[in-house]
């Protein structure tokens, strides 16, 4: 145990959510598109380096119950308030602890799946090689350890905006006035530039992001005292020297070259075959790329790169995509488009693909198994169904070259697991204990697949921190109601606030049961 020393976070806090990219579900996917056997997740052992108060891990250990998880972090305070959460949610597979990542020895024993998120950076060269050593170390064989870390060629661009601002507060002692003047000279700088300026332009937007941003992003990223980027090559090379292989990026569709003009994407894809350091490499020149959320695995793993539609047989599909059109029949000759709500679009004329990105906007969130899928959308088009041999081994590499590229353009995902939710609301609906807690300090919550969600009105709030699974819609209505006629909160209609008492009680029992299947859509539903 390190001696506690006050270290900058426990000076000002550092805001920590739930990160689906390093869930261990997102890294075993991963994997095993790209030929390895991961270890599974329901039966695992996880390592979280600089965990901060577990934000990221309890939410692991609520919905992974037969698998044991471990967080280490530098800050005392953290630790304290997660171990606290930890307490309170009576969690039995998970440990927290204060102390260096130094410390880390072979009495810890191997784990499955290593995280290391916002820390690589932030750490002395020294650390830096421990984190890589502790990656190879303690990883069982076919495990996978994730590294965030910023990036160059656009961490220079970055780098400029935190040297102007270090610069400026270098005399500043008190982070509050520290965080005030990065803020202001960033904004006096942006201001000074024309409109028309390419400077000027990216200053605006990296002003933006720092007002934004909160306080302990600032303070800790950009007015840190160690910030180091690096170029992709030099972290796979030093990954190398620590006996460990790239495997993949967490997010897959980082990896694409679709958004390139076809020349400049088949020249990527040329160099993929020789050399995939050094084609992720110039995609980063390319993107002018400024963070990596990069996976890891030891040396001797045999990796295959070829997407094989085979290995998706034993993972589970979801996409929040829904139809441009409001009814589309996939036995017609059009193509159909389905887009998602941050942009991504897909079109296609193929009946099986139209059918199952309908199956896959009808049951969103629930994830379907591949094969499932397939059946789903054989009984859509009126088909026997996968039964039909004859045709199963040609559509299983039809959709799944399909899935693949939906994959790519961030519009479907890929699970090895789904947790239990519910999106069938019960008499006496259950929210996650982890979310009942977590809406009582804030607005933020972790749902069940480990996505962060906020839950933007009082009432709402309010709601979710009832449903222990002991209350009936009745009863439900009457707390709020109760709520409402305290003063802490208020029930409008047309843009007014509603003062009648039986008016108030019918609008909240009208709207209970959207709101109550809206939880249930956010996966935060498990009775």
């Amino acid at each position: 145990m390190s001696e506690l020393i006050p270290t900058a976070y426990d000076d000002v806090l550092y805001s920590s959510y739930a990160f689906s990219q390093t869930h261990p579900d997102r890294l075993a996917t991963l994997a095993t598109l790209f030929g390895m056997m991961p270890p599974p997740i329901t039966r695992c052992r996880v390592l979280e380096l600089g965990c901060g108060d577990g934000s990221n891990l309890i939410p692991m250990a609520c919905t992974l119950p037969n698998s044991e998880f471990v967080g280490l972090d530098l800050a005392a305070r953290p630790i304290v308030k997660g171990q606290a959460t930890v307490e309170a949610l009576g969690l039995q597979n998970i440990t927290l602890r204060q102390g260096d990542v130094m410390e880390v020895a072979p009495d810890w024993g191997q784990f499955d799946y290593i995280i290391a998120h916002g820390l690589y950076s932030w750490v002395p060269a020294g650390v830096q090689e421990q984190i890589l050593a502790v990656c190879h170390d303690r990883l069982t064989t076919n495990g996978v350890a994730y590294v965030s870390y910023n990036t160059y060629p656009g961490g220079h661009l970055r780098q400029m905006v935190r040297e102007l601002m270090r610069f400026h507060t270098g005399h500043i002692t008190d982070p509050a006035q520290q965080i005030a003047q990065a803020r202001a000279i960033l904004r006096f700088t942006a201001d000074a530039q024309p409109e028309t300026e390419a400077y000027g332009a990216f200053l605006r937007a990296e002003l933006k992001r720092v007002t934004e941003g909160e306080d302990g992003y600032v303070y800790h990223d950009d007015l840190a005292e160690i910030n180091s980027p690096v170029y992709f090559h030099q972290f796979a090379e030093r990954a190398a020297r620590a006996g460990l292989q790239y495997l993949a990026e967490a997010d897959f569709f980082e990896m694409q070259d679709h958004m390139f003009p076809p020349q400049m994407a088949e020249t990527l894809r040329q160099l993929a075959s020789k050399d995939i350091i050094l084609k992720e490499q110039y995609a980063d020149f390319l993107k002018c790329r400024k963070f990596r959320q990069t996976l890891l695995c030891r040396r001797q793993v045999p990796l295959d790169r070829t997407l094989a539609p085979e290995r998706l047989t034993d993972l589970y599909v979801a996409s929040a995509a829904q139809p441009s059109a409001p009814e589309i029949d996939p036995r017609e000759p059009s193509a159909a488009e389905f887009r998602s709500e941050r942009g991504q679009a897909l079109a296609t004329n193929h009946p099986l693909m139209k059918a199952a990105m309908l199956c896959l906007a009808h049951s969103w969130p629930r994830p379907i198994g591949f094969t499932e899928l397939l059946g789903q959308a054989y009984a859509r088009l009126g088909e026997r169904g996968p039964n039909n041999v004859g045709g199963r081994a040609e559509d299983i590499a039809l959709l799944g070259n399909m899935v693949f590229r939906a994959y790519g353009k961030n519009l479907v995902e890929l699970h090895v697991h789904v947790p239990h939710f519910e999106l069938e609301v019960s008499e006496r609906p259950t929210a996650s204990a982890l979310a009942r807690l977590q809406i009582r300090q804030g607005a933020f919550v972790t749902n069940v697949l480990h996505g962060s969600v906020k839950i933007e009105d009082l009432l709402g709030r309010h709601l979710l921190s009832l449903l222990d699974g002991t209350r009936d819609r009745n009863a439900l209505v009457v707390q709020l109601g109760a709520l409402v006629r305290s003063g802490a909160a208020t029930v409008q209609k047309n843009g007014t606030v509603v003062e009648n008492p039986r008016e108030i009680h019918r609008l909240l029992a009208d709207g209970m049961e959207e709101k109550l299947r809206e939880l249930a859509r956010l996966a935060l539903l498990v009775g």
